[in-house]
């Protein structure tokens, strides 16, 4: 029975890798080529973890080797993916590059042809689990071969990639990066050692450690973002220090929040729930006219008069829209009416 729970804490980790992978890939546009390398990651992660818990499911041996082999073709290509994720961010020539992915990319495909054949390991059925045992020879030879040679070209290259850095936050995520990749060694451990919990689920550890991995990655990435000079990360300053009123509205006119700025000048309370005729001296058509013309899409230029103080003043409405393009809010600019001024 723990075979089963098992089981579904890795489909929980392949759910979940997946749906982590698409969401950053959508919503962190401007992290270039992080994004690609996440969801990369994410679907290598899922064959892992989906593939391996789908064979424990099976109740036919004879056709666990399937979903067998897409986990461990998912194993090699997310080690492949991690250096050539390293080998793009040293800049390596072009030439050395073709050559080192070139090796190991030759080496995952024989790989996955010689270890993910159905005689390459023992396949046995427990109550409500199936696994497998690994019955040692050259097959099992070649796969640990392989993950040796890619696990210390990956700790070359990640420390002249730490080596690189000059910023601390820099620093602090490729040594995040790097320091993970440790826990797939440990994993690799009890596997040849043959421990009594690896005998009977010889593939939850490998699983564990390579989701352990990805989420590390995609924790570092979302950590590491926050720090770059984005135009996600630039607005946000701009939205707190600009000496101009900034609010924004939902589609009914009710005000989500604003700059410091506009607190202090429309004198907004904490907690206070505002609506856009409570600031603006719009009369009630001209405030269904504007919710209205939001509503479709639609920016507009009011002349109007600020409630608390009743200073003319110019707002300007800008639509923001979602990802399927339809308006979700209102962003108001407030710009005092300088003709009135000059008068």
């Amino acid at each position: 029975m723990p075979g089963v729970f098992l089981n579904l804490i890795l489909v929980s980790f392949a759910t979940l890798s997946l749906a982590s992978g698409f969401s950053f890939f959508f919503r962190e546009k401007e992290s270039s080529y992080i994004r690609l390398f996440t969801i990369m990651f994410s679907g290598a992660n899922f064959f892992i973890c989906a593939g391996y818990s789908l064979m424990g499911f099976i109740p036919n041996v004879d056709f666990a080797y399937i979903p067998r082999f897409f986990g461990l073709v998912g194993i090699d290509v997310f080690l492949l993916f991690e250096l050539v994720f390293l080998l793009f961010e040293l800049k390596v020539r072009q030439g050395i590059q073709t050559v080192i992915i070139g090796f190991f990319s030759l080496y995952v495909i024989f790989d996955a042809v010689i270890f993910g054949q159905s005689d390459a390991v023992s396949y046995v059925r427990y109550e409500f689990y199936t696994a497998y045992k690994n019955i040692g020879g050259g097959r099992f030879l070649f796969h640990y071969c392989y993950v040796a040679a890619i696990a210390i070209t990956l700790l070359f290259f990640g420390v002249n990639w730490y080596k690189t850095k000059k910023i601390r936050h820099d620093k602090i995520f490729s040594l995040e990066v790097i320091s993970a990749n440790f826990i797939i060694l440990f994993a690799a451990i009890p596997d040849i050692m043959h421990s009594v919990f690896t005998t009977k689920y010889p593939a939850f550890a490998y699983c564990a450690a390579f989701s352990f991995v990805y989420f590390s990655w995609y924790l570092a990435c979302r950590w590491h973002i926050n720090f770059k000079p984005t135009v996600k990360n630039v607005c946000k300053q701009l939205f707190y220090s600009l000496d101009i009123p900034i609010l924004i509205f939902d589609l009914d006119g009710s005000l989500i929040f604003q700059n410091p700025f506009a607190t202090q000048k429309f004198q907004i309370q904490s907690g206070a729930k505002l609506k856009i005729r409570d600031l603006f001296s719009f009369t009630d058509v001209e405030t269904m006219l504007l919710l209205k013309k939001s509503r479709e899409g639609m920016s507009e230029k009011s002349d109007v008069k600020v409630k608390i103080t009743g200073e003319s003043c110019i707002l300007s409405t800008a639509i923001q829209f979602d990802s399927a393009n339809e308006p979700f809010c209102i962003i108001g600019t407030v710009f005092l009416d300088f003709r009135q001024s000059e008068v």
